[in-house]
């Protein structure tokens, strides 16, 4: 039986295969623009974000995209690929931040951080004054604001999204975080984490399978994670809120992208997240689940599953319909 990894060795896996991706897709493309940038946070410290840009003039769409990785590894790098692949398909500017990582730092902190990166995100002049202004590049949020992610970073997007409204409605988890700058206009989130058994509204039981069906031989990692969490706590899912309250729906970003893999242990997170967001007036879903997947999205390690034709096109296909653009099928798919 192989033994159990500790949280370093899994971080230590997790950064050999984000160097091996980052050598598979090679240096950036001559029609874009990189950089690492440290993004400012209230408590003093900062947040290492990657940001990448297309080589034009005219002003771009905002997509905030984060890593998964568990709330406990991984880094921007993990998802290099497809901010590479949205900036070069519509034309807009990708920030990636790093998700800051338990058990380092307690809960909810990775997920306030997120928010607080987020916020600083969504005033323009912070990103066209710094990093793109001597790339003579502009980010117009009023274009295009997408907040986005993959697996616990997919789980922070969807949270993200109900910040607003939950702000508006009063609810006292939320006191003294920033607000925001402009208004998010789209949330995309894939394989996302988040229902555990203990926090899972009634209604819900009867679809919530996949962690029996799908169980994972080693689901330590998981484990792990969810009993360093407040599961009960609108931070760790949008789900834990009143839907009564309406300002909620009033003030949730309009469209949601969402997907799951049919072989993943949280397939039914996706379901159920996306029968939850069916209530909120107002607010589009478009939600599949990907037969014959499992834990898997566009990444940049190189592994099979991460770069195939099917897993670009929906990750394409859900981007371009919360930016309201549609992209050329005719031509190649990104790295």
């Amino acid at each position: 039986m192989a033994s159990k990894q500790s949280i370093q060795e899994r971080r230590q896996v997790m950064a050999k295969a984000e160097a091996e991706g980052l050598e598979y897709i090679g240096p950036c493309p001559s029609h874009l623009g990189e950089a690492w940038i440290d993004i400012p946070l209230p408590d003093g410290q900062t947040n290492r974000t990657k940001v990448v840009w297309p080589k034009s003039s005219a002003p771009c769409p905002l997509v905030i995209y984060y890593h998964g990785g568990g709330l406990s590894r991984c880094s921007p790098d993990l998802v290099l690929a497809p901010a590479r692949g949205f900036a070069t398909m519509f034309s807009c500017v990708v920030a990636c931040p790093t998700l800051n990582q338990l058990p380092d730092q307690a809960f909810p902190g990775p997920l306030r951080n997120a928010w607080e990166v987020c916020a600083w995100l969504s005033d323009a002049k912070n990103l066209n004054d710094g990093v793109l202004k001597d790339a003579r590049v502009s980010v117009d949020p009023g274009r295009g604001f997408v907040v986005g992610g993959i697996s616990s970073g997919g789980a922070a997007a969807a949270v993200i999204g109900t910040i607003p409204g939950a702000i508006s409605a009063g609810f006292e988890d939320f006191v003294g975080v920033t607000p925001l700058q402009s208004i998010i206009t789209g949330i995309f989130a894939g394989i996302p984490f988040l229902v555990t058994e203990a926090m899972l509204p009634a209604q819900y039981r009867d679809i919530f399978r996949s962690r029996d069906e799908n169980k994972v031989a080693d689901d330590t990692a998981r484990l792990e994670i969810e009993s360093r969490l407040d599961v009960h706590s609108p931070w760790f899912s949008p789900i834990n809120l009143n839907l009564s309250e309406f300002k909620i729906a009033r003030n949730h970003p309009p469209k949601v992208f969402i997907y799951g893999g049919q072989l993943d242990e949280f397939r039914d997170d996706s379901t159920i997240y996306a029968k939850w967001l069916s209530q909120l007036e107002g607010v589009q879903v478009r939600a599949s689940v990907l037969e014959g997947e499992g834990h898997m999205g566009w990444l940049t390690p190189p592994w099979p599953a991460s770069h195939t034709r099917r897993i670009k096109e929906t990750t394409l296909d859900g981007m371009g319909w919360l930016l309201n653009l549609e992209w050329d099928r005719n031509q190649d798919l990104p790295i």
